[in-house]
């Protein structure tokens, strides 16, 4: 299907973002290279099926409650869960996520997941941040530990696997991801 984001395009969407994504890696200890890795990963495989699936969780056609959207393509759920594990290891609270919750968010709740997906679908920052959450979920999943200055090739391959499939070995999409950390993690090295 038509791709929707050129590689040149989306390295303008990287770069207009960039300060964001140097906040976000610092906030979180995370490395920017992480954060375009899957920001490029994902808007180079954004399609007109993405945009028809957004569309129908907007309208609420055929019952769809939640798709991957925004530039980082992250479902609602992953990134409600993300929310969660941020506040439950204190990274962050529920409002400095840009999210409004009286409880703790419920992953099985539609509202709780709309509220998210609507979120993350509206606002380029947040589903960027959230995403370098889930990224910090999936490495203490697949490691148990979140250390980026100490992960092996092999372990920043699995956690970008997980961070596209609920697998626990690595995939031609974390290969890929990781190829373009290197690529990243050189430019910075160089500016």
């Amino acid at each position: 299907m038509w791709k929707l984001y050129s590689p040149s395009r989306a390295e303008k969407v990287i770069r207009k973002y960039n300060d964001w994504i140097r906040k976000v890696s610092a906030s979180y200890k995370l490395p920017a290279p992480m954060i375009k890795a899957v920001l490029y990963q994902e808007l180079t495989q954004i399609d007109l099926g993405d945009l028809a699936a957004d569309l129908m969780v907007l309208a609420g056609i055929f019952g769809k409650q939640d798709s991957s959207t925004g530039y980082a393509q992250i479902f609602g759920r992953v990134a409600l869960n993300a929310a969660n594990f941020a506040v439950d290891q204190g990274l962050a609270d529920y409002r400095s996520l840009g999210i409004e919750s009286d409880h703790r968010l419920d992953p099985e709740d539609r509202r709780d997941v709309r509220k998210v997906w609507k979120i993350i679908h509206r606002n380029p920052r947040q589903n960027i941040e959230l995403a370098s959450l889930n990224l910090l979920s999936a490495a203490e999943e697949m490691t148990g530990r979140i250390d980026f200055s100490s992960y092996s090739a092999e372990e920043l391959t699995l956690i970008l696997t997980r961070y596209n499939a609920d697998v626990k070995q690595a995939t031609a999409y974390g290969r890929e991801a990781y190829r373009h950390y290197l690529r990243y993690s050189e430019e910075q090295r160089e500016s």
